[in-house]
């Protein structure tokens, strides 16, 4: 048995903890038990299981938020990982930060990968490795988890017992995110923050906390978290962060506190594939929604927005940036994967404003029936005579059969030059009720 492990091993005492030194030979252990691969192309070689892989953050990611943090605003001390997984997260804010790496992982075969990967994919200094470890147990355990840590510097020769500059969590939740309670969360918040929160250096700001969350976590979760968060570090400033990659969906939610939080309160990033696209920070405000009566105006502009931004509740900071003066504008859905906004005049066009707009397009058609099979040719010779090209469907359909209409329509303009365009669906209230309207706008 090497390291006194064995596959799947779990550590599940308290004050019951083992230090890994990241080395060759656990590089060597590691690879006979899952083989290094990189994601994508560029990016480290890393043991993982087939689940880690699936719950690892995207490296891309790892390295955003890395980069996000100042070196000079954190303590002196080592970046501590209390649920660390495959270490992806933790080493790219080692790398970044030119700081010690210290992860703790309650299975012992995830901590023999993240030891390997740690020595793989560091690119720190040799004084800065020799202080890297992997502490197999509970990390609501501080005491335990830290002596065992110091320990292991010693037996290496190394007399410093280095504190601790800044935590990150990001905790194991049940599948079903939407309902679960706070306390579900494997390590618990509450414990964890509770136990370390002694060895936390502090500056100015408080201490450094980066909590990774469940991205479908709803307003009443992220309160029951802010309550904890406020119990354990009362008053310190903190910053709630939405991160998209542009699926329609909030891909990251995190909460930054203390010294790594910013001056505002929320913050929105739109990713790219490796880097930030726009970012937006501020104030939540609420917005309303505009119930539509009669068919809006050909030669307005309609455009779809990244939901992300919805969610973090900063999308009239956005609009005070996106349209021109005595531009008019309203919502016509905040809700879903399609937040809709209508306005008079283009948006000002740069990539602050761009990144956070799915599509925007000028109206140049209306319809009143949904697309279907019968009458796609329908759609299409219609498109022809506006000299459009392609449309894409973006508006409610069965997702049964939506593939199979998208298909038939690009088929049947496949010899029809001209622009690109969007179909999107809003509902019309009149006095016999409400139904739908479909409307074609052509991308600009």
């Amino acid at each position: 048995m090497r390291y006194g492990l064995k596959r799947g091993d779990n550590m599940t005492g308290k004050k019951n903890h083992t230090a890994l030194i990241p080395s060759e030979d656990i590089v060597k252990e590691a690879g006979k038990r899952e083989s290094a691969k990189a994601a994508r192309k560029g990016e480290p070689l890393l043991h993982m299981t087939e689940d880690m892989r699936r719950l690892s953050t995207p490296w891309s990611i790892s390295m955003v938020r890395a980069q996000q943090i100042e070196s000079f605003d954190l303590p002196a001390g080592v970046i501590l990982d209390a649920a660390v997984g495959s270490g992806a997260q933790l080493i790219a804010l080692a790398n970044e930060l030119k700081r010690p790496a210290l992860g703790i992982e309650l299975d012992g075969n995830i901590a023999v990968l993240c030891a390997a990967n740690m020595h793989s994919a560091s690119n720190g200094e040799e004084m800065q490795k020799t202080l890297d470890r992997v502490i197999i147990g509970d990390s609501s355990d501080a005491e335990g988890a830290i002596t065992t840590y110091w320990n292991s510097l010693m037996k290496s020769g190394i007399r410093a017992h280095p504190p601790i500059a800044m935590l990150h969590l990001d905790p194991a939740r049940p599948r079903d995110a939407q309902n679960h309670h706070v306390d579900e969360m494997k390590p618990a918040l509450m414990d964890v923050l509770k136990s370390w929160n002694e060895y936390l250096q502090t500056g100015p700001r408080g201490p450094a906390v980066l909590l990774d969350l469940s991205p479908r976590l709803g307003e009443e979760q992220q309160g029951m978290i802010e309550a904890i968060v406020e119990t354990i570090f009362p008053g310190v400033p903190r910053t709630w962060e939405w991160l998209s990659q542009g699926g329609g969906r909030v891909d990251r939610l995190s909460l930054w506190i203390g010294s790594i939080s910013s001056k505002d309160e929320r913050r929105c990033i739109r990713m790219g594939t490796k880097n930030i696209i726009a970012k937006i920070e501020g104030k939540r405000k609420n917005s309303k929604t505009e119930i539509l009566s009669r068919p809006p105006p050909f030669g307005a502009y309609v455009s779809i927005i990244d939901s992300a931004l919805i969610q973090s509740g900063l999308q009239e900071k956005w609009i005070s940036k996106a349209v021109k003066e005595n531009t008019g504008y309203s919502w016509l859905r905040i809700e879903g994967r399609r937040p809709l906004l209508i306005h008079t005049d283009p948006l000002i066009d740069n990539d602050e404003i761009n990144g956070f707009v799915v599509s925007t397009g000028e109206i140049i058609q209306h319809r009143l029936t949904p697309p279907e099979l019968g009458n796609i040719d329908q759609i299409a010779s219609a498109a022809s005579k506006n000299k459009i090209g392609k449309i894409t469907f973006r508006c409610s359909l069965d997702p049964e059969i939506q593939p199979t209409l998208q298909r038939r329509l690009d088929k049947a303009l496949r010899n029809t030059e001209g622009a690109r365009a969007f179909m999107i669906d809003v509902d019309l209230e009149r006095g016999s009720g409400s139904h739908k309207l479909y409307i074609i706008c052509k991308e600009i």
